[in-house]
């Protein structure tokens, strides 16, 4: 079963490559063997032991490397330099040639981050919901009541940091296993990872969705990240996210071929 590899900094921690495996070990603990055939994505919390042998060993598998700051900040992702099926690339290739299907596919990406809106609206205060899909709302508007909701709950902006780096990472690992251009995207047309940022954008409420609804915890300004307790609510709320964006990239698909 493929999974998610998580890696948090620690001074007693220890990584290193081991044939098809990453072998890693915690101060005097039993070290844990991770075959690399079972990583589907791994995500990197801090200043952690990485050697190159161990980053070639997850690249070369076409696993991309999320590296998170110490506060869940994303910084940079390895992808390694796998080409997927050359018809599909030509594709998105031609989308620098075709302004009108660039803006169709904005306008799709619009859509779609608004439907997403409203659903996490809709589950949250029905009433406003109503209101804004009835007289209409800015992205300002959302993003005041998203932080207005966040105080009412108590959460941590930097919890949201980090399920953030998290869905990136999981948008790269599946946009690379169709074998889609990472960097061909509509609205950060240019930018490195530009598909990745597309996605992201669109999907971002359902990102909200997670944030908001963690348990309310007293305020702690200097609170460490909780990576273990983050990272299990990404995983289980992440079978919806890979249908979402599945359906989402097979509607890409479409528009893509479309005259």
């Amino acid at each position: 079963m493929e999974k998610t590899l998580y890696l948090a900094e620690n001074q007693r921690l220890r990584i290193r490559s081991d044939g098809p495996s990453l072998w890693i070990q915690q101060g005097n603990q039993a070290g844990q063997r991770v075959p690399a055939r079972l990583v589907r994505r791994a995500i990197v919390v801090g200043n952690v032991p990485l050697d190159t042998a161990s980053l070639t060993l997850l690249a070369q598998r076409g696993v991309p490397i999320a590296l998170l700051d110490r506060r869940g900040e994303p910084v940079a992702m390895v992808l390694g330099l796998q080409d997927g099926p050359r018809q599909r690339r030509v594709r998105q290739a031609a989308l620098s040639e075709n302004p009108e299907k660039r803006d169709r596919i904005a306008s799709w990406l619009d859509a779609w981050e608004r439907g997403r809106q409203l659903r996490v609206l809709r589950s949250l205060d029905s009433s406003r919901a109503r209101l804004w899909r009835r007289a209409g709302y800015r992205q300002t508007d959302y993003e005041e009541w998203i932080l207005e909701q966040a105080r009412k709950r108590n959460c941590h902006a930097r919890d949201r940091t980090f399920l953030t780096g998290a869905f990136h990472e999981l948008i790269a690992a599946e946009i690379i296993a169709q074998g889609w251009n990472a960097h061909t995207g509509v609205r950060e047309r240019g930018t490195p990872l530009a598909l990745v940022k597309d996605c992201y954008s669109a999907l971002q409420p359902d990102i909200d969705r997670i944030w908001l609804n963690l348990p309310s915890r007293a305020s702690e300004p200097k609170r460490p990240l909780n990576i273990r307790f983050l990272a299990g609510c990404f995983e289980a709320a992440r079978p919806r996210l890979e249908w979402l964006l599945r359906s989402m990239l097979e509607q890409y698909a479409r528009l893509l071929w479309e005259a």
